[in-house]
């Protein structure tokens, strides 16, 4: 036990101390933004994929692919216009991820609900069946958001014939996120500018809110990877560091989730020369279609065998590290974890805040569905000026990572991850 301490507090001096230098660190976040926005599915996505292969084989020779069927509408086309009295008026739109087609034109009334709560949709319960229905996107990492998803499904339940959501932000364009999960009940989803929304919500007001969307898509299918890097500790036991490659054609998915990615390469990188003389080893999965309801780590988990699952300790996932100086841990409330965050903290001379609220929309998740411990790490909980209020929109590009808060993020996940590798409880 003295032994594992000792070695834990000097690999800890030695490692934050090369994270701190490393160039390699913002170079990966460039390289990983020179790909485009990584829509899973797409070219750029491939190339991404392509990338990571090549850094995780130069980490070691073990890397392998966990490779999946996944099917999806991809949007070719899609317009979306107010129809007043001065005639149709184009709106700033992207049509949502796997969004089923319209079929042609289709015009319809706007229901307008504000935020979107579970009570704006009972209130106006008679005034949504087959109209559209307009909601407003949240500051997505604080405690009482509503999901998009969330808000998206209460639309289909009532009967919506289109789901309309506005970035609740001004000056950043259309706001981008997952729509359908691919089943006949979807109906069709726009994600809005917050100036196209404001002009809409106003014309509802005075009861002359009608729309036109017109979406073209087609179902598409692929072979899907995420990539596995085994660095094996001296117990067949593991801890899974994860984080997700795919994200949205708004922007370069930098902070959504490059940063992950960057974070979890370093921490790989610098803990691989050390692994074998911890307890358990550490498992680096790279998820891809995470931005399609977590379908990359939902079908990873469901391929191994409960024997397999048994052997994980814990789960670390890396997602959205930055855009505030402070990291928290999303716990979920596990004792464990949070005295981990606690020894994280105390050994880096940075607070890592806890955060026990449950949270579902991250690849974390489907480890807690599997009855696995798992955590989230995020930069800026709970403060809705953090820089990652933009994420879904076109402005999550490089420039919105701070250098100094990327390299903090990854300083403190490989204390964790030194932590949990060793971890007696």
């Amino acid at each position: 036990m003295s032994q594992d301490i000792s070695l834990i507090d000097d690999t800890i001096t030695e490692i934050v101390g090369r994270i701190w230098q490393s160039a390699d660190l913002v170079d990966d976040l460039h390289d990983l933004c020179d790909t485009g926005g990584r829509v899973a599915g797409t070219d750029s996505e491939l190339a991404a994929r392509a990338l990571l292969k090549d850094k995780l084989r130069q980490i070691s020779d073990t890397a392998t692919i966990h490779t999946f069927p996944v099917s999806g509408r991809v949007t070719l086309d899609h317009s979306v216009q107010l129809i007043d009295a001065t005639g149709p008026v184009t709106l700033q739109t992207t049509a949502l991820l796997n969004s089923p087609a319209t079929d042609g034109p289709i015009d319809l009334e706007v229901v307008d609900l504000g935020r979107g709560t579970r009570g704006d949709f009972e209130a106006a319960a008679s005034l949504i069946p087959g109209r559209a229905v307009l909601v407003r996107h949240e500051f997505p990492f604080t405690t009482g958001h509503i999901h998009r998803g969330i808000k998206y499904g209460w639309a289909v339940e009532a009967g919506a014939a289109a789901f309309l959501i506005a970035n609740n932000l001004p000056d950043v364009g259309p706001i981008s996120g997952s729509g359908g999960s691919g089943v006949d009940s979807d109906i069709p989803g726009i994600g809005m500018s917050y100036e196209s929304g404001r002009r809409l919500a106003t014309a509802a007001a005075r009861g002359q809110a009608g729309i036109r969307i017109d979406l073209t898509s087609e179902q598409r299918s692929w072979t899907a990877e995420n990539l596995v890097l085994d660095l094996p500790g001296r117990t067949d036991e593991v801890i899974t560091l994860t984080a997700h490659y795919d994200g949205h054609s708004l922007g370069e998915s930098a902070m959504d989730n490059g940063s992950g990615i960057a974070v979890v390469l370093e921490v790989a990188r610098r803990l691989q020369p050390v692994v074998s003389q911890l307890r358990r080893g550490i498992r680096v999965l790279f998820f891809t279609f995470e931005e399609w309801s977590l379908t990359g780590s939902e079908r990873y988990l469901e391929d191994l065998s409960e024997e397999e699952k048994a052997l994980i300790r814990f789960n670390i996932n890396v997602d959205t590290p930055v855009g505030h100086p402070r990291l928290n841990v999303l716990t979920a409330g596990d004792a464990d974890l949070e005295e981990l965050a606690r020894r994280t903290g105390a050994a880096g001379g940075a607070p890592v805040g806890v955060v026990r609220a449950p949270t579902s929309n991250s690849d974390h998740y489907n480890f807690l569905r599997a009855g696995i411990p798992a955590a989230r790490l995020i930069g800026g909980y709970d403060d809705p000026t953090a820089v990652s209020r933009y994420l879904l929109s076109a402005a999550d590009t490089r420039d919105k990572v701070e250098p100094a808060d990327l390299r903090a993020a990854a300083m403190s996940t490989a204390v964790l991850v030194l932590h949990a590798c060793n971890y007696e409880g």
